[in-house]
C-alpha cells in the first residue's frame, strides 16, 4: 500500500492512478486516443509508404497465414495503425477489412490468445456477452480490466511465480465483484497461464449464469466429500480457463467453509494452476468473506460509485485486515446499476483504503 504521507502521485504507466481524457481519476485510454501534434507531423510530412517486407509483422503475417488479408491490405493497416497509435486488429476494424469475429478467430488460433464468445469451438455453450474481455477486447473496459490485472500481478510480486491466489470482496451486493472476478479470470487466462475461477459464494453464485454452466456439483460438493477435488472434475472454459461453481447451496455454508477446509482444497489446486481468483459473497451478509480471505492469503477490494459508502469500505478493508489477509489494493466500479456494462466505464482506485476516512466539519 502507499505511504499516507507520501505525495499524490501523478498519472503514469508505473502510478495506479491514471489520466482519462477528461482529466479525471481513473483508467487511461491514451492508446485508443490520437496525438494531434503526431497527427499533424504526419499530415505535413506523410511517412513513406512501408514495404510488404515491413509490413509484415507478426500479426500481418497471421492474418495472411489465415488468408484473411491481401499484402496490400496489411500495408493500408499498419500506416492507419501507426498513424493512430492503435492496434494492428482496431486498425483493420475501422478500415471495414476485417470483423471483430475475425480478429478473435485469428488471435485464438495463431497465439492462442482467448477472446471466442464460447466455450470451445462447436460449442453451444455461451460466455456473458457482459465480460467485455472475451467478447470486445479492443474496448475500453477490457483494457481497463488488463490494467487492473498488471496491478495485481505487480502488488503480488513473486507470488506468481509459484500460485497466484487472491478473493474480491465487496460489502454490499450489486457492487461488480462477480462480474470483475469472471473478467479478471479471463484476463489471465489470456496470458496462457492456467487460471481456475471459484464461486465461493455458496449463498446466492452467479459464475454458472455467467459461464453457462450447470451447478448441480461444484464447491461445495468438494467441500463435502461428495465430489472428488479435482480440475478434471471443474467445468473447461478453454485450454487456459477452468471454473467450479458454487454447488448446491449448502445449510451452513460458513461451516462448511471454515478453515482448513478451503485451504487444503486450494492446495490441491495450485500444482495444476498458476491463478485462482475466488468469488465471494458480499461481507454484510455473512462472516463468509472473512473465512475465505486468509485462506486466499491476497484479496482485492471491490466498491461502486453512488453505491458503497466509505464507512462501508473501510469496515471491509479493517475487516480483511483482522482476518490477516493481504489487501492488493482496491477496484472503483463507475457503473451505474441501471445502465448495461457494454456502455459503461470501470476506474480503479488502488492502495488507498488504508487512509483514514475524513473529519466530518
Amino acid at each position: 500500500m502507499s505511504d499516507s504521507n507520501a505525495p499524490p502521485r501523478k498519472g503514469g504507466s508505473a502510478s495506479p492512478f491514471f489520466d482519462d481524457a477528461e482529466g479525471q481519476t481513473g483508467f487511461g485510454l491514451s492508446q485508443f486516443e490520437d496525438s494531434s501534434q503526431a497527427l499533424d507531423l504526419d499530415l505535413r510530412h506523410p511517412a513513406p509508404l512501408p514495404t510488404t517486407e515491413d509490413a509484415m509483422g507478426r500479426m500481418g503475417q497471421a492474418f495472411l497465414n489465415a488468408r484473411k488479408l491481401t499484402e496490400e491490405e496489411v500495408v493500408r493497416i499498419v500506416q492507419l495503425q501507426r498513424k493512430k497509435r492503435i492496434r494492428f486488429g482496431e486498425a483493420a476494424i475501422q478500415l471495414g477489412l476485417l470483423t471483430e469475429e475475425d480478429v478473435h478467430d485469428v488471435l485464438a488460433q495463431q497465439f492462442n490468445y482467448q477472446t471466442s464468445a464460447k466455450h470451445g469451438q462447436g460449442s453451444r455453450k455461451k460466455i456473458s456477452s457482459r465480460l467485455l474481455i472475451s467478447h470486445s477486447p479492443y474496448s475500453a473496459e477490457a483494457e481497463a480490466i488488463r490494467r487492473f490485472r498488471a496491478e495485481i500481478r505487480l502488488r503480488a510480486g513473486d507470488q506468481d511465480q509459484t500460485c497466484l491466489v487472491f478473493a474480491l470482496v465487496s460489502p454490499n451486493t450489486l457492487e461488480g465483484k462477480s462480474h470483475l472476478a469472471a473478467s479478471l479470470a479471463l484476463a489471465f487466462a489470456q496470458l496462457n497461464l492456467k487460471t481456475l475461477l471459484i464461486d465461493a459464494n455458496l449463498r446466492k453464485p452467479i459464475q454458472h449464469q455467467l459461464f453457462d454452466l450447470s451447478n448441480k456439483t461444484g464447491l461445495s460438493t468438494m467441500l463435502a466429500g461428495r465430489t472428488l477435488p479435482t480440475l478434471d472434475l471443474s467445468d473447461t472454459i478453454n485450454s487456459h480457463l477452468n471454473v467450479i461453481t458454487s454447488g448446491p447451496k449448502p445449510p451452513n455454508p460458513s461451516e462448511i467453509l471454515t478453515a482448513p477446509n478451503l485451504s487444503e482444497l486450494l492446495d490441491k489446486f495450485k500444482t495444476d494452476a498458476k491463478v485462482i481468483v475466488i468469488d465471494t459473497p458480499p461481507t454484510r451478509v455473512g462472516a463468509d468473506a472473512q473465512i475465505i480471505a486468509p485462506q486466499a492469503g491476497n484479496v482485492v477490494l471491490v466498491c461502486r460509485k453512488d453505491s458503497t459508502t466509505a464507512d462501508d469500505l473501510h469496515k471491509t478493508y479493517h475487516d480483511m485486515e483482522t482476518a490477516s489477509a493481504r489487501v492488493l489494493g482496491s477496484f472503483f466500479n463507475t457503473v451505474p446499476q441501471k445502465i448495461a456494462p457494454v456502455t459503461s466505464r470501470l476506474r480503479q482506485l488502488l492502495g488507498r483504503v488504508n487512509e483514514p476516512p475524513q473529519e466530518k466539519g
